[in-house]
Formats: structure tokens, sequence, C-alpha cells
């Protein structure tokens, strides 16, 4: 019994020791040869892969307890409009960062935007005095360093708590005797979809750029980050954008470095379409390796960090919404394996952002002097292809070019409208009439046509349509202020729809008509008129 509760105390122990020492796993980088000072800067929550280097700018001594700290050194070219040195070499902060109270009395500096900037560019133009490689600990300690002001700098490129902003690659520290950073590391992938513009009409190539923050290992720090091997990205565009091409992709470019380049030819290295890892298969998919395999583990490509940029485009080839979004998503997911495993699995997260482009229409109504509504105008517009027919037409493309040629002729329905689907919002269109109604007379000048872009709350006051000197409807009377909702319903473009007013033709002199008989009567009776004139004025004669 008393061994029993011996082997129990003794595991009891070993427990505890244990617990104690779990949570406590931290990497130790020394300098050699250690300096007497003997300063400590620690690195908490260090990127398992990133490299950690230490700039010393100025030498300092510290009181007892280290209350205390002075500089002395060197004030670097780039460094003057911050810091300066007096006679005997100690350093202050100029009146540009330094915070003073009511006295005039420096009471502390502060780090200025401008300041770690500058900061940043001597750091990388001078030898650090020491680095190391975090191994995921979850600290890593600089030991036997002299008092200093040090500026340390990682590759880091991003924050995501940031909202994927970049972050200074660089802390600043005094030891004093030690010293701690908390390091917000990039320990999960980010990414960003943009598109080269807001709208495109059918027939355009859209440009889009998937812009990815990634990292070499993912996870918490220790036993549980896991080794990122690949990436896979896919963006499985919808119906109506066809003909997709990846144009470039670049890995870890930064201001100095164009990075790795993957272009042309190049991108043929790539895995494009089904991609296969374990069990789960990704359609649409491009495999980004990330890691080489040299033997039984692998060695990373790129450093901790490295953005990934990937530029493609598509041809728009429809319309699923009218003057509203239509939304497609980009996705990246890391491709992992465990340690002292060559095995490749899917991490259990993907990271994803969305793009929106809209498309819109143009809305021609055809009327009389009246208002009334005139069917079977036939109108051309330069540069324009369409498809369709009783005054709904879709864009098959549209070149804006001075010389392009006339459209095939579009005809009002028989409300008077015509309407062409599919147009971007800064086209500007130049309307020919073709063919007027019958007894009405063709315009003899042409009309620039927009597309109806309706604003979401429409304004009117008098009880009369408003127009601006090209045609667009600026506003129009109601008691009320309403909201317009704009998908697929063509007749909600109709009170913005540009008017075009046909005059009736106007009647002109002509011959004919009644006939001649009424000259041949009216001429007899002047003829008879004139002779009883005449035998009136002998008769007279004879009685004189």
């Amino acid at each position: 019994m008393k061994r029993i509760k011996r082997l129990a105390g003794i595991l009891l122990a070993m427990v505890m020791v244990l617990g104690m020492t779990m949570t406590t796993f931290a990497q130790t980088a020394a300098l050699n040869p250690a300096d007497a000072d003997n300063a400590s800067i620690t690195i908490k929550n260090p990127a398992k892969g990133e490299t950690y280097k230490l700039h010393k700018l100025f030498d300092a001594t510290v009181s007892e307890g280290g209350t205390n700290i002075a500089y002395q050194g060197k004030v670097h070219t780039g460094l003057e409009e911050y810091f300066s040195e007096d006679a005997n070499g100690y350093i202050s902060p100029t009146d540009k960062i330094a915070v003073k109270d009511a006295d005039g009395k420096v009471t502390g500096t502060q780090m200025t935007a401008e300041l770690q900037q500058a900061l940043e560019a001597w750091a990388n133009g001078n030898t650090e005095i020491a680095s190391a490689v975090s191994n995921g600990d979850e600290s890593l300690t600089f030991t036997g360093l002299p008092y200093g002001y040090y500026v340390v700098t990682t590759t880091h490129e991003s924050d995501p708590d940031a909202n994927g902003a970049a972050k200074a690659a660089i802390t600043v520290t005094s030891t004093q005797p030690n010293a701690d950073i908390y390091d917000k590391n990039v320990n999960e992938p980010s990414a960003d979809k943009t598109v080269e513009k807001e709208s495109y009409s059918i027939g355009d190539t859209v440009k889009y750029t998937g812009i990815f923050d990634t990292t070499n290992y993912i996870g918490e720090t220790g036993e549980d980050s896991r080794q990122v091997v690949d990436y896979v990205i896919q963006d499985t565009l919808p119906e109506y954008l066809t003909d997709v091409k990846v144009t470039k992709i670049t890995i870890g470019a930064t201001d100095t470095d164009k990075g790795t380049v993957f272009e042309g030819d190049a991108l043929n290295s790539l895995q494009f379409g089904e991609v296969t890892v374990g069990d789960t298969k990704y359609e649409k998919a491009i495999l980004i390796p990330w890691a080489d395999l040299n033997g039984t583990s692998y060695t990373n490509k790129y450093a901790q960090g490295a953005k990934l940029v990937i530029e493609y485009e598509a041809t728009l080839t429809s319309v699923t919404n009218i003057n509203a979004d239509d939304t497609n998503t980009i996705s990246i997911r890391p491709i992992v394996v465990d340690d002292n495993s060559t095995e490749k699995k899917p991490w259990n997260e993907t990271w994803e952002d969305k793009a929106v482009i809209k498309t819109y229409a143009a809305a021609i109504k055809k009327v009389d002097e009246n208002g009334e509504p005139l069917a079977g105008a036939e109108f051309t517009i330069k540069g324009l292809s369409v498809e369709g027919e009783n005054g709904v037409y879709t864009v098959v493309s549209y070149n804006p070019a001075a010389d392009a040629e006339e459209s095939e002729a579009l005809t009002t329905d028989a409300e008077g409208k015509l309407y062409i689907i599919g147009l971007a919002s800064d086209v500007k269109l130049t309307v020919t009439e073709f063919k007027a109604p019958n007894g009405y007379n063709k315009l003899t000048e042409t009309k620039e046509l927009t597309p109806q872009i309706l604003a979401e709350e429409i304004f009117t006051t008098s009880g009369e349509r408003h127009y601006d000197e090209d045609g667009n409807l600026v506003s129009e009377s109601t008691a009320t202020t309403t909201a317009k909702t704009v998908e697929k319903n063509l007749s909600e473009l109709d009170e913005a729809a540009l008017e075009i007013v046909n005059q009736q033709g106007t009647l002109l002199p002509s011959t004919g008509g009644i006939g001649t008989t009424i000259f041949y009567v009216a001429g007899g009776v002047l003829v008879i008129g004139a002779g009883i004139l005449l035998v009136a004025k002998k008769r007279m004669g004879t009685h004189k």
C-alpha cells in the first residue's frame, strides 16, 4: 500500500512539473561573445520560420535598478531631424519627436510614422549584431547584449489585426536592462480581391487581381503549428464570365525586389484546373507550391509573410442583373503537413474575398409632340453590335472608336420603347434615327444616349419631368420620395428613358385635287357676262 502511495506521489509530482513547463517553451539566441552588460530582448509570439534581426543604433548606460538610461553615439545620415548629439556624444530627441511639459522640459518622445520609416531605412542599410530564426516556441530571447537602443526587423508584410494593411517591419526598444516585444505576426493568410473597373459592357474584358497575405506556418505556436507546403487558390467564376485566363502571378515582391514572377511560359510550370489533395478535389483551381521536399522534410521556398498576387481576366458574355451587383469570390486554402510527415492535407479553414461589377441598360422612348408613343421608329448606334428584336436588344460588343460602323437598325416596340441591355456606366452612345414612323419627319441631328443609372431615391417637385442638356432625366414630380431597386425589370427604366420626339409632316402647297371643271365653269360665266355687257352697250347706243 505504501508503495502504491509513493508511486502516485511521484506521478503527481511529474504531472505538476510537466504542467508548469508546458506553457513556457522558449527559444534562446545568445550573442557570441556575450557582452558584460548581459542585457536581453525577448520577442513574444514569434512567427515560426521568421527571421528576427537586431540592429543597435545607440550605446547606452543604465542606472542601478534600471530606472534611468542615457544614450551615446553618432546620429546617422537620415536621422538628423529626429536625434541630436552634444559635444560629449550624448543623444537627445529633437523637437520633432520630443514631448514636453508646460515648462518646456522633455518628458518623453513619440514614435511618428516618419521616424519609423527612417529607422527602417537605416536598419536595412546596416548589418545586424544578432539574428535568429524562430522555431515556433512561445518566445525568442536574445541574451548577452550590450545596453543600447535597438531596431528589431522582421520580414512581415502585413498585420491581420489591421485588416490587411501593411504593418511596420520594425520594432524599436531599449535594453533597460531587459526588453519585451510582442510580435503581432502573420500566422494566418488573408484574401483581398479587386477589379479594374466598377462596371462593364458585354464583350469587355474584366480584369481581376487576387492579393493574399501568406504564412509558412499556420496554427498556434509550438506543437500545434503546421508547415504550409502548398496553397490552393480558387475563383469559380459565374457563367456570365468566360475565357478565364491567368496573366501573371507574383510572390514576395517588395519596393526593392520584384519577387518571383510567373508570366507567359513560366505559368505552365503551375497546376491549373482540377487539384487533388488527399481525398479532396478542388475544381477550377490553381496549386501554388510553397515548399520543396528534401528527403523527409520540406524547405520553405518564400519568406514568411510573402505577398501572393494573382492577376487574371475573363470576358463578360451576359448579364444576370441590370443596375445591380454581380458578385464572385476568390479563396485561398493552405495545404499543410504534420511534423515528421510528408503527407499533405488541406487546412481546416479557407480565407476569401469578393469583388463586384455592375452592368446597366439604356432606354429610349419614342413619342410625338403630344407625348404619345410611336411604334416602328428605327435607330442605328455607332460602334454597337447587338442581338434581339421587338424593342429589346442585348449588347454583343461595343467599340467606342470614332470610325466605328453603325449598328443594324433597332426598332421601337408597340409602346414606342427600345431597350439596350449590357452597357458600362460610362458609355456614351451616338444615336441616329434611321427611319421615322410613317407620317412623321425623321430627325436630322444625332442624340447622345447614356445608361440609365437610377438613384435609389427620386425627388420631384412640380409635376413635370426635368432633363439635363444630354436628355437625361433629372427629376420627376411626386408627393413623396420613393425608393427604386432595379434588377431584371426593364420597365423600371421607363421613367428615366431618353425621350425622342418626332414631329408630324407639314402639308405643302399642291396642284390638282379639286380638278379643272370649276375653272371651265367660271370661265364660261365670265364669257357670257361679257357678251351681255356688249349687247347692252349697243342697245344704249341705238336709242340715242
